[in-house]
């Protein structure tokens, strides 16, 4: 059997233990809120920048299309150059075509 100071010094560590854990269990509670806090606001970030970027590819495919236009245009122009440079040469200067 206990005496009543072995009995005492058990209940002293149990209640200091459970002080211990209450005190560390409020603290992870802390830091849990302040990492739901930063991870609320990563997302919020993250959503914002996937944003931007949709929007970039948007306007950047536009361009593109744009360019590729612009770019059968002035291909179709340098065949017509072409090709009327080639006849005037075989024209004017017989033996200097291709």
């Amino acid at each position: 059997m206990m005496s009543n100071e072995e009995w005492e010094r058990k209940m002293d560590f149990l209640l200091n233990q459970q002080a211990r854990f209450d005190a560390e269990m409020y603290e992870l509670k802390a830091a849990q809120a302040a990492s739901e806090k930063k991870l609320d606001r990563t997302a919020d970030m993250l959503s914002s920048y996937a944003t931007i970027l949709f929007e970039a590819f948007k306007i950047t495919d536009a361009e593109i299309k744009e360019l590729k236009d612009s770019q059968k245009l002035t291909d179709e122009a340098l065949r017509k150059l072409i090709t009327r440079f080639d006849r005037h040469l075989s024209k004017d200067h017989p033996g200097l075509e291709n």
